[in-house]
């Protein structure tokens, strides 16, 4: 058949058992479930992959990576997400100054809060980082006027003689 399957002890069935009950996170609830199917019951790779929904690789990595290093190794928390380098407050502290300049009706231009972000967080990123963080602190573009439309009174006077010409003629 296959390899013969590791013997698990009883001390090793209930720390599962403990931690898959104590457990919230599905991801991690079903990685411990493999071995729960492995440990109990001596289930087959294929076996527990069409039970719990993974691919029998996924599920011979499980048992691997618990057999290798323990139960620790599968409860690895939560996966992706945002890896911000800095924390809320911190981002905070970067754009007060900018803030500052903006409620001062000063232009901003995000090279200048991208050399900031940087120098507080002592390494080089990505422009994009500091458009996420802008945007998570709920900033956006905002772009003056070229000109005040009442700047111009030969314009206002252009505009309401020709306004409505090419509409209706009052025909029916």
């Amino acid at each position: 058949m296959g390899r013969p399957q590791m013997i698990y002890q009883e001390m090793q069935k209930a720390e599962i058992k403990k931690v898959y009950k104590s457990s919230s996170d599905a991801k991690e609830q079903k990685r411990l479930l493999c071995l729960k199917l492995r440990m109990e019951h001596g289930f087959s790779a294929k076996q527990i992959a069409e039970i719990v929904e993974y691919s029998e690789i996924q599920v011979r990595s499980v048992i691997s990576k618990y057999n290798k290093n323990g139960v620790n190794s599968i409860l690895c928390g939560h996966q992706g997400g945002n890896h911000r380098n800095l924390s809320h407050e911190e981002e905070e502290a970067v754009l007060r100054p900018f803030l500052a300049k903006a409620e001062k009706g000063q232009i901003l231009i995000v090279p200048d809060i991208h050399k900031a972000y940087e120098a507080a967080l002592g390494r080089s990123v990505p422009p994009s980082t500091v458009y996420r963080m802008l945007d998570r602190h709920n900033w956006r573009k905002v772009m003056p006027r070229p000109r005040h439309p009442k700047s111009n009174q030969e314009e206002q006077e252009a505009y309401k003689k020709n306004h409505g010409k090419g509409r209706r003629t009052g025909k029916i």
